[in-house]
């Protein structure tokens, strides 16, 4: 006979409430909990991102900034804004000048459309000298009082337009030049290196020493830069520079000092007797010069 198959129990399904849709007042409902804290949540959300607008923060949150924040970010974007429309203020004049990115230029030095230096920075050009009488501006005195004399002469409109047509096209040759090398270098700035290069090798042919006057250079060598922790002087001494700064101390700056002085009273008269004029005052009379006589002399 076969074995008696033994019947397997199978475990029974639980009672089917009959208030199976009512909820249960001891235990807790989630979704009740969930929709009360929605209100909680998107208040801390706006306090974190700052209401997005205004915290910067948007829907992906952030933090609330504070007033000097605001006024910084505020800062850096009126900057950028400034620099963009500088830039774009630069390529207009660039190309309404002559220097056009869709014609091209045998030389653009001298291909002048349009004059970039207007006649009265021609002008302040021409009639600039050093502010500073107490600092050694140049090697010489007589470097520095040409330059007084040049300051102190009527320059009209006429002669200073074509100082400018002149003028414009060695600034045209030089920062052609600068740019190349910037470019050559892989630098997307023209440094003052770059300029250098360029006008070292003219400095035996000009009359003025712009190119690396002694003022700027003691300027730089008494200058430190750098971040903190690595200041550094801008421009390195030699061994005869102790003895150069004291003879430029002893000679030098005693008689600039004294030009200065002799041009702000020839300039100060000359002021004042214009006011005269204007206002219709005699002129005041100007004693003769004494000749001297030949029995005298002999």
């Amino acid at each position: 006979m076969a074995p008696a198959k033994k019947k397997s129990k199978k475990n029974d399904p639980p009672p089917v409430s009959d208030h199976e849709d009512e909820p249960n007042e001891d235990e807790p409902n989630e979704d009740e909990d969930e929709l009360e804290a929605e209100p909680d949540a998107q208040e801390d959300a706006e306090e974190v991102g700052g209401g997005g607008d205004e915290g910067g923060g948007g829907r992906g949150g952030g933090r609330i900034l504070s007033e000097e924040e605001k006024a910084e970010r505020e800062a850096g974007a009126r900057k950028r804004r400034r620099a963009v429309a500088r830039r774009k203020g630069y390529r207009f004049l660039a190309t309404k000048s002559g220097y056009s990115m869709s014609v091209a230029s045998a030389d653009p030095s001298r291909d002048v459309a349009q004059n970039v230096l207007s006649v009265k920075e021609a002008t302040r050009a021409c009639k600039w000298a050093p502010a500073l009488p107490d600092k050694v501006a140049y090697a010489t005195v007589e470097e520095y009082n040409e330059r007084l004399k040049l300051q102190s002469e009527p320059l009209p409109q006429g002669p200073a337009a074509v100082f400018r047509a002149s003028g414009e096209v060695f600034l045209r040759k030089v920062f052609n030049e600068s740019v190349q090398r910037a470019f050559d270098d892989g630098k997307t700035r023209v440094s003052v290196n770059h300029v250098m290069g360029v006008l070292r090798p003219l400095q035996r042919v000009l009359k003025f020493s712009f190119v690396a006057p002694t003022g700027l250079v003691r300027h730089a060598q008494m200058t430190t830069v750098g971040p903190e922790g690595k200041e550094a002087v801008a421009l390195g001494s030699l061994d005869t520079d102790e003895a150069q700064i004291s003879k430029e101390l002893k000679v030098i700056l005693p008689k600039q000092i004294e030009a200065h002085k002799a041009m702000v009273k020839a300039a100060a008269e000359a002021k004042k007797a214009k006011e005269a004029k204007k206002n219709g005052e005699p002129e005041p009379e100007r004693q003769p010069k004494k000749k001297k006589s030949k029995k005298a002399a002999a």
